[in-house]
């Protein structure tokens, strides 16, 4: 037992003297990297410069008529919930949906789209398809649907007859 908690010891000793390396190297390198992550505020996408927002700041926008929420998460999430308003499109089917939905996409609105959370795409997906189609005033609000509802925004819901359940603020809010 002696023999492997000197290995171990001396295992930590090599680790802790690497790390020490390491950071001093990182604080006096002139690229250092930040020791905490911060996401980013803006990606370009085919040349456009789009905002990543968190629920909060896209929260902002909800009672701007300027502006258009849309939803790009898989339909069946979209029917069971959304935020108030928003318009679907996934990326699955996107060429084929698209001139169902694009009079509800003036080219000069503001659009904010979002999907489950930080580690899915399919709004930056849907973000590059109407970059390349000529929209540049696009948000994406990073968070997803799971943070909107867990922050108590207003969302709505079909019912088994395909209208909305309206609620609190003209709209059903599941944050509950």
């Amino acid at each position: 037992m002696k023999v492997y908690a000197g290995i171990l010891v001396r295992a930590l000793m090599i680790a802790a003297a690497a790390s020490a390396v390491g950071l001093g190297y990182n604080f006096v390198s002139g690229r250092s990297l930040p020791l905490v992550y911060t996401p980013p505020k803006l990606a370009v996408l085919s040349g456009v410069r789009v905002l990543l927002v968190d629920e909060r700041e896209a929260h902002r926008f909800l009672s701007d008529e300027g502006t258009v929420f849309v939803d790009t998460r898989l339909e069946k999430d979209y029917s069971k919930s959304r935020i108030k308003g928003a318009v679907f499109l996934q990326p699955d089917d996107k060429e084929d949906r698209f001139p169902v939905v694009q009079p509800l996409l003036p080219e000069d609105a503001r659009l904010v789209l979002y999907c489950y959370g930080p580690e899915c795409s399919m709004a930056e997906e849907i973000a590059l398809f109407l970059a390349q189609l000529g929209y540049k005033n696009m948000i994406i609000m990073t968070a997803g649907f799971r943070a909107w509802e867990k922050a108590g925004y207003p969302t709505e819901k079909s019912t088994a007859e395909g209208r909305s359940d309206e609620g609190p603020h003209g709209s059903r809010n599941t944050g509950d």
